[in-house]
């Protein structure tokens, strides 16, 4: 029985899924600019460019025939143009759906509209919480992302609109709003919470704090803060504050599970100890700080892979890219490892003491 209502369950959220894909697929008349749909394509090559290393690239030159969805409901012609290994171009086909912009009398492609796909992959994301979850810890924990949203938002409006504005204090307020708000609204107004909020701040203050005091004995040797992209504020400010979030987060996921088990062990009943809680926790802590910070390396490597294999096919060695590109990425990544390294004593610690406070009371 079990499982033939999860199959129902999995079959309903399909529907659901399918049924936002094709509301977004239609839902042209919600917008102000013109949308339209790819009927014809044909395209042709104009000439093939190649750089000093030999790396050689195609452009290409595509006239769309495109349906106008909203407004004017007619057809219209456009011209894309696009490299054959579409880095910073895209190659339309027939059924996809475009955002366009009035220039004149003209209307030009601004990108494709990828708003069908987008929602039905975030339908599926909340149909299968709610399948795994229960409704209350589903309804609650998407509550705190829209939350966090919400307040990453406001900060950067702040940012943004004033001159005077402390991002590293902008950003640390920031950061213990977004753990605050995380964890009670998942765990509530718990006593678990309050620990797993408290050992979270402590761990990550620790380590940005090692992490200044190293840079100020070094006189930030090595580091290239100059490298950051598109940055338009003090580079060494801005740098921190992504730090902290990215450290706040490793912290976080770490420290709740050393909580939760440690808790666990409370809910058992059986008087235990400080040395009891400090094992049990470095014992959790050991198994999983390898494979979050394997989680970490990977991340990076997946956010470096594009530039790095650009800079390699324009003739650039391992130095100048581990130099240039890499640097801050890597020097994050380590910080973001000692974070989760701390978190094992901290959470270990701080849990061990508070509940052998609450024995000898008892």
């Amino acid at each position: 029985m079990t499982f033939i209502k999860k199959t129902k369950k999995y079959w309903l959220v399909l529907m659901i899924v399918a049924m936002a894909w094709l509301f977004l697929r239609h839902d042209a008349f919600l917008y102000t600019n013109p949308v339209g749909q790819v009927t014809r394509v044909s395209e042709k090559e104009t000439q093939k460019i190649t750089d000093e290393h030999q790396n050689s690239d195609f452009i290409m030159t595509q006239k769309l025939t495109v349906k106008l969805l909203n407004h004017a409901k007619k057809t219209i012609y456009v011209s894309n143009s696009y490299a054959q290994s579409q880095v910073i171009s895209n190659k339309y086909r027939v059924g996809d759906q475009l955002l366009l912009e009035n220039i004149g009398a003209t209307k030009h492609i601004l990108s494709l509209k990828r708003d069908a796909v987008v929602g039905a992959v975030a339908t599926l994301l909340v149909g299968l919480l709610l399948i795994y979850s229960k409704w209350r810890a589903t309804s609650w924990l998407m509550f705190s992302l829209v939350i966090n949203i919400l307040l990453f938002g406001f900060a950067l409006f702040i940012n943004v609109h004033s001159k005077d504005a402390n991002v590293l204090l902008l950003f640390s307020v920031l950061a213990i709003l977004f753990a605050t708000a995380s964890l009670a609204l998942v765990l509530g107004k718990t006593l678990q919470m309050g620990i797993t909020l408290l050992t979270t701040l402590l761990t990550t203050t620790l380590t940005i704090g090692l992490l200044l005091c190293v840079l100020r004995l070094t006189n930030n040797a090595g580091v290239h803060f100059e490298t950051m992209s598109y940055v338009t504020q003090v580079p060494v400010t801005l740098f921190m504050a992504q730090t902290i979030i990215g450290v706040l987060g490793a912290v976080m996921d770490e420290a709740a599970d050393i909580v939760a088990m440690q808790f666990g062990m409370r809910r058992e009943g059986i008087t235990r100890h400080f040395s009891d809680y400090w094992h049990a926790g470095m014992s959790v802590g050991r198994e999983i700080m390898g494979t979050l910070i394997n989680v970490l390396f990977m991340i990076f490597i997946a956010e470096t892979m594009p530039m790095v294999f650009l800079m390699l096919r324009n003739g650039n060695n391992w130095t100048y890219i581990m130099d240039q590109t890499m640097n801050l990425g890597i020097l994050q990544t380590v910080i973001s490892g000692i974070g989760i390294v701390l978190a094992v004593p901290v959470t270990s610690a701080l849990v061990g003491w508070i509940m052998a406070r609450k024995v000898t009371k008892l």
